[in-house]
Formats: structure tokens, C-alpha cells, sequence
């Protein structure tokens, strides 16, 4: 669906690099599919994780802009259009878009609540950033050059922690939720949504870790394992009651699902746990 979603772009893209560190069939299958519709080149990367997949596609791409989707997001017809005017406009150097739940069920539904809701919903104002996500940006090359490679120890994140070492660098960030994109997350069942919770945890919190001082939210949880496993239960329901606050008024039925979104956040805490315990652990 992503690769259909780029044949209809108003602004067709010259390169498409599709970076595999968990080669399959499948995807060079989708490769070839798709040769004679777009610039497109198969990339396979023997090392796992987000920030490999995402350095070597920056090591490879020839472009002064660089465009990143992931590969369970299908653009709009106009979002490669939209980012590349705010780029070329000279107002920010790293230009973000939003995100649309594309995933039916409960599941997907908490997933997208817990998670893009909040930050990168459609409704929310065009408006200066903190940090962007690599499921829908472009920026200028020499944001790369100067910031540096993502972070290949960050379990996730790694594009949160690229884009605030990107600002603190003087380069600018922008949130445009005119550039669209559908999120179908491998989320199918409400057992898929505490795993994806438990692991958004420890790679948050793996994150809030390294930017403490930062983060204002990072300063609620505490480094201590035994304290963060103390206080779990009203951490998760503070979180909840987070969720709830940022999603509104946009997604009202973040105040009906809420009991299912404490649940979310017990293993999204829970997570976090098992993160500073693994820190404690490495530095013992």
C-alpha cells in the first residue's frame, strides 16, 4: 500500500530507496512490483533496529531533501507536494506531517490514542515542533551532516532524539498536518496493543532517560526500578488521564475507552520498568 500511495503523488519523487533489515521474499517481491511505476531500489541492511535502517537510507540517498515514510504509512496524493513547499520555503528545516488511524478494530483504535493521537492528529495547529517523527518528514541534508547519525542503542525513539539534537543545533522544526499520511499499524487484537505498549515504554523511557533534563515529562518518572515498580499504578493512571486531556476535544471517545487506555499505560509503565532495570543493570 505505501509503494500504490507514492505512484499517485502529485510531486513524484526522483529516488525511492526501500531499506530491508528483515529481509523477506515479500518485500523484493514488492520491489519488483513496483520497478516500472517508480524510481525505486532495494537496499538490504544486515543490521536490526530503527536507527540502522534509518542511517543506512541516509547513506544511500542522493538528494539534498530527503524524504521518510515508514512502511506502514500510505500518503496522501499531495504529501510529498506539501512537504517539499515548506522545505523549499525556507521556514523550518525540518518539516513533519500528521497521521490518520487507516486500522480498523478497538486495537488499532487504543494504539492510535496511546500514541499519534495526541501529537500528530490532523486537527492539531500548524505550529513550531520539539521534535518529528521519521514516519513523516523531509529534511535538508545538511540537518544529517551536522546532527549526525540516529541513535542505534534506542530501542525506539531514535527519530525523537535525532530531531531534538537536530533543534539544539539552531535547525528549525515545523508540524504540518496538511501532509497526511495513513497509519496501519500490526495491530489486530487487544493482546498486539499491550505488547506495542510495553515496548513503546521501554523505548520511551530508554529516551526520557538520556533527555532528562530536556523532556519535562521525563522528569516525572523516577531511575530508580524499585520506585518506578512502587509507583506504577499511579503512574499509569496519571498516563491515562494524560491521554485522555491530549486527545480531547478531537477524540472523544478517549473518555470512553479510557479504562482500556489504563491498561495500555500499566504496560506502557511496565515497559519503562524493565528499562531501568536494564539500565541499572548495564552500569552495575
Amino acid at each position: 500500500m505505501t509503494l500504490e500511495g507514492l505512484t499517485r503523488q502529485t510531486r513524484p519523487p526522483c529516488e525511492i530507496l526501500i531499506v530491508d533489515n528483515g529481509p523477506t521474499q515479500a518485500t523484493s517481491a514488492a520491489v519488483c512490483r513496483f520497478s516500472q511505476k517508480l524510481p525505486i531500489r532495494l537496499v538490504v541492511e544486515p543490521r536490526r533496529g530503527y536507527g540502522a535502517a534509518r542511517n543506512r537510507g541516509l547513506a544511500e540517498a542522493a538528494g539534498e531533501l530527503v524524504y521518510f515514510l515508514d512502511d506502514d504509512c500510505v500518503p496522501e496524493p499531495d504529501w510529498a507536494e506539501i512537504l517539499w513547499r515548506a522545505a523549499a520555503s525556507g521556514e523550518a528545516d525540518l518539516i513533519g506531517g500528521s497521521r490518520i488511524n487507516g486500522q480498523n478494530g478497538l486495537a488499532a483504535r487504543l494504539e492510535y490514542l496511546s500514541t499519534d493521537g495526541p501529537t500528530l492528529a490532523p486537527a492539531l495547529a500548524r505550529n513550531a515542533a520539539r521534535h518529528l517523527s521519521t514516519s513523516n518528514l523531509i529534511l535538508r541534508r545538511e540537518v544529517a551532516v551536522r546532527t549526525g547519525t540516529f541513535s542505534e542503542s534506542l530501542v525506539m525513539c531514535e527519530d525523537r532524539d535525532f530531531t531534538v539534537r537536530a533543534r539544539r543545533l539552531g535547525f528549525r522544526l515545523l508540524f504540518e498536518p496538511a501532509a497526511r499520511v495513513h497509519h496501519y499499524p500490526p495491530v489486530r487484537s487487544f493482546r498486539n496493543y499491550l505488547g506495542k505498549m510495553r515496548h513503546y515504554g521501554f523505548g520511551t523511557s530508554q529516551y526520557f532517560l538520556r533527555w532528562r533534563k530536556e523532556e519535562p515529562l521525563a522528569r516525572l518518572f523516577p531511575v530508580s526500578p524499585a520506585a518506578r515498580l512502587a509507583l506504577l499504578p499511579a503512574l499509569a493512571a496519571a498516563g491515562a488521564g494524560y491521554l485522555v486531556a491530549r486527545n480531547l476535544p478531537h477524540r472523544p471517545d478517549a473518555i470512553l475507552l479510557s479504562p482500556l487506555l489504563l491498561a495500555g499505560q500499566l504496560w506502557w509503565h511496565w515497559g519503562g520498568f524493565e528499562a531501568m532495570r536494564e539500565e541499572r543493570r548495564n552500569h552495575c
